[in-house]
């Protein structure tokens, strides 16, 4: 749904096209844009999406209503993607989280790779019990045809590093195949010179913290974390301050001196790099990546989106990252996450991140998987 699925899945088509393979993209919503914008053209299928309320919260209410017709919506796109993998004659498809990439490969008798970093999804149950039970057993009916798939990957730590660790409860055959390989990236945390240097090649002050603020997910919650974000700049003035999705000329305010704002980055490996602390969602691509490239972390989850809740929480818990609720978002708050991020977050935990992400060259292990033929 947001751009994570999509920047996840860009350093393997990269690397396919490089290697001399072919490949075909099908997808929706803001991937369609993001990988134009890569240069690369896409194939479109109708669009899945969560219902969100008056402040930009998830809604099951609305979630409901706007995925009445799922079954209807799952059987056509699965349709339409028989039909794309057939047009370009596939030999092997790679589903990221889409059930109906999975069964149209199944339907075709093509081996199938799933990539996944939550396999269970968790409603909130403080409201209406019996309907968010009832709706959360519906949905994960769906998920039945990750057991369905050739291969599973996982793109999350092993444990006791896990991100998702409360949406990974799998079913025992496919906790048995998955391979966990941590973020999917094009570029590993050794590739880059110091973080002071980075800092300075960037024009800041390589003694000072650099603050990172990348709002991540759908169109509508990253324009919520923006509102959310954007007047609370000028607290910040005792940082460096780096913020991404914003265009500068819509901006109603004069920016200070220490901020710099952009609508986007081309090197996002290279801001993470050179950032001290990032300060984002709780989506799980852009969490993976930035503990790989050693960033301490503010969490802001999108209120009742219990993926993002349950990454906030056992990140926490690892004293990897400190949470800030939306609700208490505001400039003294804001003050004292950045502040506890840099004295309570343990130093080592975020270091077993980096070596682990040194360690593993994910998009090579996920083409291995797709090229090796089917047992």
């Amino acid at each position: 749904m947001g751009l994570g699925h999509a920047s996840r899945c860009a350093p393997i088509i990269r690397e396919s096209l490089r290697r001399g393979y072919g490949v075909s993209i099908s997808t929706y919503g803001d991937a369609v844009e993001y990988f134009r914008r890569l240069g690369l053209s896409v194939n479109t299928v109708p669009a899945v999406d969560y219902g969100r309320g008056p402040m930009g919260e998830v809604s099951l209410k609305a979630t409901l209503i706007k995925n009445i017709f799922l079954p209807l919506k799952v059987s056509l796109q699965t349709l339409i993607e028989s039909q794309l993998i057939e047009d370009a004659d596939a030999d092997v498809v790679l589903s990221d989280t889409r059930v109906s990439a999975i069964l149209a490969s199944r339907i075709l008798r093509i081996p199938n790779l799933l990539l996944l970093n939550q396999y269970k999804v968790v409603l909130e149950k403080d409201r209406w019990l019996g309907i968010a039970s009832i709706s959360e057993d519906f949905i994960n009916a769906f998920t039945i045809a990750w057991s369905l798939s050739d291969r599973l990957i996982i793109a999350d730590y092993p444990p006791p590093l896990t991100i998702s660790k409360e949406n990974l409860q799998m079913r025992e055959k496919d906790r048995r195949r998955a391979q966990l390989v941590g973020p999917i990236m094009e570029k590993q945390p050794h590739q880059y010179p110091s973080r002071e240097k980075l800092k300075e090649a960037l024009g800041f002050d390589p003694s000072n913290q650099l603050i990172t603020i990348m709002p991540t997910g759908p169109a509508p919650d990253r324009a919520r974390f923006i509102k959310l974000m954007l007047p609370l700049l000028p607290a910040l003035k005792q940082y460096q301050v780096f913020m991404t999705g914003v265009n500068r000329a819509k901006v109603d305010f004069a920016v200070p001196r220490n901020v710099r704002l952009v609508e986007w980055v081309d090197d996002e490996y290279g801001l993470l790099a050179s950032s001290d602390i990032v300060i984002t969602r709780a989506g799980h691509t852009l969490s993976a990546k930035a503990l790989a490239f050693g960033c301490r972390l503010v969490l802001t989850p999108i209120p009742r989106q219990t993926e993002q809740e349950s990454n906030a929480r056992s990140l926490a818990e690892k004293k990897a990252a400190v949470i800030l609720k939306e609700k208490e978002v505001d400039a003294e708050n804001l003050l004292q996450a950045i502040k506890n991020a840099s004295t309570e977050i343990d130093w080592g935990v975020i270091k077993k991140y980096q070596e682990f992400a040194n360690m593993v060259n994910s998009v090579g292990v996920i083409l291995e998987e797709l090229i090796r033929p089917p047992s």
